[in-house]
Order: structure tokens, then C-alpha cells, then sequence
């Protein structure tokens, strides 16, 4: 005769979720997707109420050394009658139909993954009676309870949500792990945030989920090209229909960890959310490719299967041969021009000056700094006395450099007039980049009047290599400064007129020694 074996889980399987594969915002996940697929199913009756001013998840987690850590959730959500209370408590208990709370089992695993104690207390709208009941995930372990234990408690029929607490935590939030579960879940629920209908806070504070700033290319005959594109892909699989769409896109500046796909199922990240994009080495190439850098995209995958912990999409089977394979196809013009393009890197020349100001000031080697815009009528080419006519020395050498469009973009004036004491001896320096003929001198100092023209010729073609490094400019200009101070202050101290070729050279090297001392 053959017997039967009751397989129904008993409530000691509680104890075992502490051991499930979650990370704190995956977790906290759990109940958000709860909240908001309460306010989906039931966005009509919850918008018909007059007070009703959108879906409010707000997250908790209160510090307290003597009763301990507690987490709370809470939402202004539909609610649950009985019966949807019953199925967030039992196990085996799934949702009668698909979508964010996918497996019924998200609330019970993500409460006893973070504490061995935790309440629900959950009033539909215009029911009246709120439900309430705590479990004691070692007490149920060690005695095997069968029942649980739930309250009921009137209360108005206006009020309406759910409140989970947790608490005697078995993992606790401190340090970076805040900041990274609030970034996680901001970008993990970046559709609800962007509708303007639902907000998530943390301790009281909104989350703000930020869009890339996505590239927008001048073309050659003035008009603009943005570069993202929507993209509706559907095809059969083992029988199965399957659908992404959304959209892809480049990053208007690249990002290591900005970057790759964005994977979503019915409004929800389940890959990417914030930085650990999903990015396939047959799309994006290595990691140190411009591909991997500037493109990106968030794509729609409803009704995809996921994993219980829903932070990986079940792409086994050869399925994930198949995504990659019509992604990549999607994106090829796009993955060329990642490749092809090189933005123009912008320095400010007003940063530039400040950093030399404040770096030479600090130093003591000039003070009582004051800096001004610069006068529009000083030319270099028509000064009454050039100091130095050629410091590069030789003839000119026309040489034809066509311009590169990823040079770097110098923003803002072209120059600052600089008036500072040094020595006891005020000068005023008006300090000028040069940035459009590489066939100038790479420096040039004259006087006009009783101020000097200090010029520095940014295009000269031996700076070209260089160019692109935004700290090189910082740095050449402070060497220029000092250069063009050291050969003033010695011509001023030549008894004679007559400058000693090692003058200049120990002046300068003063110079520099005072500054870098003071970097350091």
C-alpha cells in the first residue's frame, strides 16, 4: 500500500530565510514592490479619494542602543483585506497574478533576513478594520507553532496602507551601506520616481533618481543629432513570445559606472539600478573600450523570468545568446559612434587663474592679489616695448596643423589682468591664452604702458600632445607665470641693464621651490 507524505513547509522554514542571498536593498526592495503594486492594482479607487495625494513609501531605520535597531516601512498604499493579509503572512502563498511581488514570498524572506522579529499591520481602504500580527521568527523555530496569531482592530474606513516593522536585527545599515542602499534603490525605482505619482524616502528625505545627460552631437551644417533612439524588439523563443523595448542611448560624458543596460520588469530594475550595468563583452567590448564608457539604455523586459531575489533575470538556456544577439544588431551604429567620437574636454581659464593666484599667494612669493577682467584693447603685436621678442629663439616655422575637435575647449574669457606686489614692487600682469594659431610664439612678454603683457600661446605645436590633459594648462600656466616674473624682476635688479644668463634661472628656480614647497 503506498503512503503519503505531507510536504506543506512547517513554520520553521522561517529561520532559514536569514540566509537567502540578499543585499540590504534588495531586501528593503520587497516591501517597496508590495507598496507600489498595492497603488498600481488599486490607483483608481485610491485617486477617486479627495485627500488622496499620491503613493508615499517611507523608509525608516531608527537607531537605538538600548531596545536595539529597528526598520520600518511604511506606505499610504491600498491596503489588504484578510485574505491578502493571510497570503502576505503563509508560505506557499503567490499573488493571484503576475507582476512585481512576483513569488508571494518577498515580504516573510525579506523581514526574516533582516530581523528575528517583525510586525505587519496592514486596513484596506474603506474597510474599517485594520489587521495586526508579529512573528517571532525563533520562537516559531523552536516551537513549531502552526498559527499565528492576528488582530483586528477598528478604525476609520479612511484610513488606508501598510506598516512593517522589523526589529532584534540580524544585519544592521551603518557607513557607506546607507548611501549605496539609498542610491540602489533610487535607481532600482527610477520609473515611479520620474511619474511624479510616487515618492520613496529615506529618514524623512525624498529620493531623487537623476537622468544621464545624453549626447547631443553638432553636425557639420549646424543642425544637432541627439543620440538616443527608442527600440521595440519582439521574437519567439522555445515557444514563448518575447518583447524588449525602452531605449538606448550615448552618455554625454563618459562613465565607467554610468554606463551599460538598464533591465526593468513591469517598472521595477532588476539589473543595473545604480552603477553594475548589464553590459556583455560581445555589445560593450572591455572595460576600458569607449563603448563600455558612453553607451547606455534602459530596456523593458516584462514577464521575463527572474530569480526569487528578483536581481538577475533568468537568461539560461541559450536565451541570453538571443538578447545579446538582437541588442547588438539594435545598436551598431551606435556602438560606432562611441567609438569614433571624442568630446572636446573645457577648462575654465577663470579656474585656471584662480588656482595660480591662490597657489602663489599661499607660497608668499606674491600678495595683495587683486584680478580683473581684462581690457579688450591690449595686442600683444602692437605693444611699444617687447621684452621678449622671441623667447622660443630661430625663425618662425610656419607649420599647417589642422584643428582637432577633441582638443581641449578653454571657457571664458581669454585672459585675466592680474595686479600684485612682489618684492615691495607692484606689477600688473594682464594674462592672456592664446588659443588659435600654432604658429605663433610659444610666449611672448611686453609692456604697455606701465603694465605687462604676458602670453602664452596654448596652440604652439609643441604643446599639442598635451593639449587633451586639463591639468596641463593649470600647470603651465603657474610655469609661465613664474617665468615671466623671474625675467622681469631680474631685468629690474640688473644694475646695468645687462641680465646674467644664470639670473633668471636662479630666480625662477626660487620661484618654483617656494610653490611646491607650499603643495606639499
Amino acid at each position: 500500500m503506498a503512503k503519503r507524505i505531507n510536504i506543506r513547509p512547517t513554520t520553521s522554514v522561517y529561520a532559514t530565510y536569514k540566509n537567502i542571498r540578499y543585499d540590504p536593498w534588495t531586501a528593503i526592495a520587497e516591501f517597496v514592490d508590495n507598496s507600489t503594486q498595492s497603488y498600481y492594482d488599486n490607483s483608481k479607487k485610491l485617486n477617486a479619494t479627495k485627500y488622496w495625494d499620491g503613493l508615499t513609501v517611507d523608509i525608516e531605520y531608527k537607531r537605538d542602543k538600548v531596545s536595539g535597531d529597528h526598520l520600518i516601512i511604511k506606505d499610504n498604499a491600498y491596503g489588504m483585506d484578510f485574505h491578502d493579509f493571510q497570503r502576505a503572512i503563509m508560505l506557499d502563498s503567490p499573488p493571484r497574478r503576475k507582476s512585481r511581488s512576483e513569488f508571494g514570498m518577498g515580504l516573510k524572506t525579506a523581514a526574516c533576513w533582516f530581523g528575528k522579529c517583525w510586525s505587519v499591520e496592514s486596513v484596506a481602504l474603506g474597510s474599517g478594520i485594520k489587521y495586526r500580527t508579529t512573528v517571532d521568527v525563533e520562537a516559531l523555530s523552536k516551537y513549531k507553532n502552526e498559527e499565528i496569531t492576528v488582530e483586528e482592530i477598528p478604525c476609520s474606513k479612511k484610513e488606508h496602507g501598510t506598516i512593517v516593522t522589523i526589529w532584534n536585527l540580524n544585519r544592521t545599515l551603518s557607513g557607506t551601506q546607507i548611501g549605496k542602499t539609498k542610491d540602489q534603490l533610487r535607481g532600482m525605482y527610477r520609473t515611479d520616481l520620474r511619474s511624479g505619482e510616487i515618492k520613496i524616502l529615506y529618514n524623512g528625505v525624498g529620493l531623487v533618481y537623476e537622468t544621464p545627460k545624453v549626447l547631443t552631437e553638432v553636425l557639420p551644417d549646424g543642425s544637432e543629432k541627439v543620440w538616443k533612439k527608442n527600440i521595440d524588439i519582439s521574437f519567439d523563443f522555445n515557444g514563448e513570445s518575447k518583447r524588449i523595448y525602452g531605449f538606448v542611448g550615448l552618455l554625454d560624458e563618459g562613465s565607467t559606472s554610468g554606463a551599460g543596460f538598464t533591465l526593468i520588469r513591469y517598472g521595477r530594475v532588476i539589473v543595473g539600478g545604480y552603477e553594475n550595468g548589464y553590459r556583455p563583452e560581445e555589445i560593450f567590448e572591455k572595460s576600458n573600450s569607449y563603448v563600455y564608457q558612453r553607451l547606455f539604455g534602459e530596456l523593458n523586459l516584462d514577464g521575463w523570468k527572474v530569480t526569487q531575489t528578483k536581481d538577475a533575470f533568468d537568461l539560461y538556456g541559450g536565451l541570453e545568446d538571443v538578447l545579446i544577439e538582437k541588442l547588438k544588431t539594435e545598436c551598431e551604429d551606435y556602438r560606432k559612434k562611441a567609438k569614433e567620437y571624442r568630446k572636446r574636454p573645457k577648462v575654465s581659464i577663470n579656474k585656471g587663474i584662480d588656482t595660480l593666484v591662490n597657489t602663489f599667494s599661499n607660497a608668499g612669493v606674491i600678495d595683495d592679489v587683486v584680478v580683473t577682467p581684462i581690457s579688450e584693447n591690449i595686442d600683444v603685436e602692437n605693444s611699444s616695448t617687447a621684452i621678449s621678442q622671441q623667447m622660443d629663439g630661430g625663425a618662425d616655422i610656419s607649420v599647417d596643423i589642422t584643428p582637432d575637435p577633441t582638443d581641449i575647449e578653454v571657457e571664458g574669457a581669454n585672459g585675466k589682468r592680474i595686479v600684485f606686489f612682489c618684492n615691495g614692487e607692484q606689477y600688473i600682469f594682464n594674462f592672456i591664452l592664446k588659443k588659435d594659431d600654432p604658429n605663433s610664439r610659444w610666449l611672448n612678454i611686453a609692456m604697455s604702458g606701465d603694465e605687462y603683457i604676458v602670453e602664452w600661446n596654448i596652440r604652439h605645436m609643441f604643446f599639442k600632445p598635451y593639449i587633451n590633459d586639463e591639468h596641463f594648462l593649470t600647470i603651465m600656466e603657474q610655469f609661465t607665470f613664474a617665468l615671466a616674473l623671474s625675467e622681469i624682476e631680474a631685468m629690474r635688479l640688473s644694475v646695468d641693464g645687462k641680465i646674467d644668463p644664470s639670473s633668471i634661472r636662479m630666480k625662477m628656480n626660487d620661484t618654483l621651490k617656494a610653490v611646491i614647497t607650499e603643495g606639499h
